[in-house]
């Protein structure tokens, strides 16, 4: 039997007046756990306080049948019910890792002891008080890992694409330039006058700046067809290399005709080839400039996000252009399932005085939720806003499988959720919810099947309240 010695022990217990240790210790039960013994498991009722007299136990939960630690139950902790807690079953696991030595306390016996004892509840109400702040340190820690892992996994993808597509014209450009020299022997070879040089020079430029509507395959065949039946009739060489590169320009017969009409026969295929490849570093290196203004967009859709090197106070905050940018960051978990964005802004919007990055986060919670209730077809986000007094709205609506009545009026609780482990903590909308307030504005929901719209509430001035 354990002695009242090995309860003083606990640091919380120190200044717990003896005759409340001895009660204490009369009253629980001794259990023994081996290494690989569980101390609870997922589902099992949370009955007795648990003090861990020895031991070492690791707490985790099962995620797709992995195991992700979360935590430990040490030696002189204090763990299972503790008084006003209104846990009912244990959520994870703890398993042993080191021989441990409990003691147990029944829920019944609690509630004497709650009646009987004042300095002994005061020190089990401080580690309740102890569980919350540090579940809720860790929830809070979670939700912010989980938007980063979100945040990264589309951004990585929108930076690869266009990350892809500059290497890939850098790769293209740089063979087509080894390839150069050698022509460069007959372009110098070339005899025409001014004009004739002037008027090559003008076509090519008038047909880079030309953005004719994209043709069919059909389309594409037929006019392939007519340039090699052009190349033969007039005995040109190249028509492999020149006539694929041709088609992609949409050069047609009339035009291979005009260039002929300019130059000596000899002067045809170099002249041709020297067009085809001018055009061809033209367009590479608008695919690449296309690309990398894609890749400054998306960093300057972060930096405005998360206002980097800017002051985190209030401030005013364009709210379209907070908006914009949690779009822009949240663009491709929208639209890789074909999913549908409409923003309706109304341009009398003005400026509110507010906290831009935590006003980003709300919208990133509204719209990340909004994206995950969606249908697997025929998805849709609405996003719109509208000024209305000394007030600022802003809707965030889907068409997805709406919110079930009964979690309505909870959805805004900590900690609640109706997502699987691993996908959100619960803390979303709460957060959300606390920025708001923050701002003295409102956020509230509706729902039905096919249309939930969360209404944002805020103050031009963070200083006036709304009335109703």
């Amino acid at each position: 039997m354990k002695t009242t010695y090995e309860l003083t022990d606990f640091p919380q217990l120190e200044k717990v007046p003896k005759e409340q240790l001895d009660w204490l210790m009369e009253h629980l039960e001794i259990e023994e756990i081996p290494i690989g013994g569980y101390l609870f498991e997922k589902g099992s009722p949370i009955d007795n306080l648990t003090l861990i007299f020895e031991g070492d136990f690791e707490l985790y939960l099962l995620q797709n049948n992995s195991r992700k630690a979360f935590g430990r139950i040490k030696k002189h902790d204090i763990s299972g019910l503790l008084p006003y807690s209104r846990a009912k079953n244990a959520g994870g696991y703890a398993i042993a890792i080191k021989p441990g030595v409990v003691g147990k306390l029944h829920r019944e016996k609690l509630q004497l002891l709650i009646g009987k004892f004042y300095e002994l509840t005061e020190v089990l109400v401080h580690e309740m008080n102890n569980r919350i702040r540090n579940i809720t340190q860790i929830e809070v820690q979670n939700e912010k890992l989980i938007a980063l892992g979100k945040l990264s996994a589309g951004l990585a993808h929108e930076l690869n694409n266009p990350a892809s597509a500059m290497v890939r014209s850098a790769s293209l450009l740089q063979q087509h330039l080894m390839g150069l020299p050698e022509d460069f022997k007959k372009v110098i070879k070339i005899r025409a006058d001014d004009k004739a040089i002037d008027s090559v020079n003008d076509f090519m430029y008038k047909k880079l700046q030309e953005k004719p509507e994209e043709l069919s395959m059909m389309e594409k065949a037929d006019l392939e067809d007519d340039l090699y039946d052009w190349f033969s009739s007039c005995s040109l060489t190249d028509q492999y290399d020149l006539v694929p590169l041709l088609v992609e320009y949409q050069f047609n017969t009339d035009d291979l005709l005009f260039v002929k009409s300019l130059l000596r026969e000899e002067d045809v295929n170099p002249v041709l080839k020297w067009i085809v490849q001018n055009m061809t570093t033209h367009k590479t290196v608008g695919d690449i400039k296309e690309a990398s203004s894609r890749i400054e967009t998306l960093v300057t859709s972060v930096k405005t996000y998360s206002y980097m090197d800017q002051s985190l106070d209030f401030q005013m905050v364009d709210v379209h252009t907070g908006i914009q940018s949690t779009l822009n960051v949240l663009n491709h978990k929208i639209t890789k399932v074909g999913h549908k964005v409409v923003t309706e802004f109304d341009e009398n919007v003005p400026k509110i005085h507010g906290l831009p990055g935590e006003l980003n986060q709300v919208w990133t919670n509204l719209i990340d939720n909004a994206i995950d209730a969606l249908p697997s077809q025929g998805g849709e986000i609405k996003v719109k806003t509208k000024a209305s007094g000394s007030f600022v709205y802003v809707f965030v609506e889907d068409n997805g499988h709406g919110i079930a009545e009964e979690h309505l009026n909870r959805i805004f609780e900590p900690f609640f959720t109706t997502k699987e482990i691993g996908k959100g903590t619960g803390l979303g909308l709460d957060v959300a919810l606390k920025i708001i307030k923050q701002h003295n504005g409102q956020l509230k929901a509706k729902s039905k099947p096919g249309e939930t719209i969360f209404e944002v509430c805020l103050p031009i001035n963070h200083n006036t309240e709304e009335d109703n």
